[in-house]
């Protein structure tokens, strides 16, 4: 009785034994895994931590370049809009409408069809409203040229009030020799000299056009070659202002 009774004692120890150490070794286990995946898990959460950082600083970038590239479109659009007024306000101011584009094309069509600028701008200017003038006076002189010096050479106009002078450059015969008439195709000096000392010179190729103001009356000429030697001057005289 007595040994039976041991046998049965030592093996429930054993197998207490084998239960504890099976216990044990489950624990163990079970934590090892656990803390393998605790690992795993700061692992994981540590690589996205980075993941996130980067995309972080990516959008940022991102944000950051966009908004510098919706300042720029900003600021090229306030510029364009400023260039925009800039070239309307200067189309309103430059392009002739109305009236004064019905001029602008006949003066176009004039100069195409070969009338002098000079003249077509002298008979412009004086277009104006109707004033107090003395009927047309032409007279005419011979200038004078290196080989024509002496003598009194010019017309007045006014009784006397203006005095009209010139000079121009010798015609050349077919041998190249000088003559003493002078050139109408070369720059002459046209003189225009008022009572008192005023006056008034223009040079150029005839026809030339010039305006003197003398008291309360001015005088407006137009010079142009006439018959060998000669030229024409025809005078306006009108009350001044």
């Amino acid at each position: 009785m007595t040994l039976g009774r041991y046998d049965y004692e030592r093996r429930y120890r054993k197998r207490m034994r084998a239960g504890v150490i099976k216990f044990a070794l489950l624990a163990a286990l079970v934590l090892g895994v656990g803390l393998f995946s605790y690992q795993m898990g700061i692992e994981q959460l540590k690589g996205r931590d980075v993941t996130l950082r980067e995309e972080i600083a990516t959008l940022s970038r991102q944000k950051a370049e966009l908004e510098l590239l919706a300042s720029q479109m900003q600021h090229a659009a306030r510029t364009a809009e400023a260039r925009v007024g800039e070239l309307e306000g200067r189309l309103q101011r430059e392009v002739p409408t109305g009236d004064l584009a019905k001029l602008t094309q006949l003066v176009a069509e004039r100069l195409k069809g070969g009338l002098d600028a000079n003249r077509l701008a002298f008979v412009i200017s004086q277009a104006q409203i109707p004033r107090n003038c003395q009927p047309t006076d032409t007279k005419r002189f011979t200038l004078s040229t290196p080989l024509l010096k002496g003598g009194a050479r010019g017309v007045t106009f006014g009784n006397g009030t203006v005095t009209v002078t010139g000079e121009g450059q010798s015609a050349h015969n077919p041998q190249g020799n000088a003559e003493s008439w002078f050139d109408p195709g070369q720059p002459v000096t046209i003189r225009i000299t008022g009572m008192g000392g005023k006056g008034t010179t223009v040079s150029g190729v005839l026809p030339l056009h010039q305006s003197l103001v003398v008291d309360n009356s001015e005088y407006r000429f137009t010079i142009a070659a006439a018959q060998r030697s000669f030229v024409e001057v025809t005078a306006d005289r009108c009350a001044y202002p």
